[in-house]
């Protein structure tokens, strides 16, 4: 498969893009961006958080051809335009908050909302998680009860330890059998989304506005919820800072970590910037 066809790259921003301070090399990105216009190729940004917070982010990044995928693909924008919603529909928000939520998968986890104009979670939350989430979501608010939040929910996380999230992920996919679908984010965060939603998803939406293949799809991940898009894309790049299981799943393992600006780098030795 030649790297000339590439069309589209998606790349995942923690571990992966960014520093492990969530900074990133500015100047770099911008200069490979440039470069990839030329050849008509679009960057996606693809990442769990919000929107909002991918917005600041990247606040003083320039480019026609970056597209931001947020929320777990729950939500894909161009140019601050929304193109795809993915949000939870009103009867499966409900359905959530009413009773989902008050089940037994979900004793001992904590519940934060995320939707279009802040995030949301009960009162009586730890300290230490509220201070580690006001980092990744915006607008957050404590409330009394999730029944009371008025807003469209793009998804929910459930944080709990990291030893336990991929047996969690399991037990909430069985629980909502294909009512909703949940994602491990890392750090033992998973997210739960609609159905049609998630990472791959959001590359396989783009790819069919594009009339695009996979041979002309590479993708950069270091997670467990990466290896879905690393699988499909036809070139699919694991980091070199990725555990061992995700590297086993891709085609290749960038020469440098997210430390060392792996993406940018593994860009530019393609000869696509």
């Amino acid at each position: 498969m030649s790297f000339l066809a590439i069309k589209l790259i998606a790349t995942d921003l923690n571990g992966t893009l960014l520093h492990g301070d969530q900074t990133y090399n500015q100047a770099r990105l911008q200069q490979v961006l440039a470069a990839l216009a030329t050849r008509e190729i679009a960057l996606v940004l693809s990442s769990g958080n919000q929107y909002a917070h991918l917005k600041q982010l990247f606040d003083g990044i320039e480019a026609d051809n970056l597209i931001m995928v947020a929320e777990n693909g729950a939500s894909i924008y161009h140019n601050d335009q929304q193109l795809f919603d993915g949000s939870l529909t009103a009867a499966d928000l409900h359905q959530f908050v009413s009773v989902d939520r008050h089940q037994p998968v979900f004793d001992g986890a904590y519940l934060i909302m995320v939707g279009a104009n802040g995030s949301y979670t009960e009162k009586g939350a730890p300290q230490a998680l509220l201070d580690a989430a006001a980092k990744f979501y915006d607008n957050l608010q404590q409330v009394d009860d999730l029944t009371q939040v008025d807003d469209k929910i793009k998804k929910v996380s459930v944080s709990t330890t990291p030893a336990a999230a991929a047996q969690l992920v399991t037990d909430l996919n069985t629980y909502f059998d294909g009512r909703l679908r949940a994602h491990d984010s890392g750090y033992g965060v998973i997210d739960l989304v609609a159905a049609n939603v998630g990472k791959l998803p959001a590359v396989q939406w783009l790819m069919q506005q594009r009339q695009l293949q996979p041979d002309q799809v590479l993708a950069f991940g270091d997670g467990d919820n990466d290896v879905p898009l690393l699988k499909f894309a036809g070139h699919g790049y694991a980091m070199q800072n990725a555990p061992a299981a995700v590297q086993a799943v891709a085609n290749h393992v960038t020469i440098l970590d997210n430390e060392h600006d792996g993406v940018l780098d593994t860009i530019e030795t393609l000869g696509l910037a």
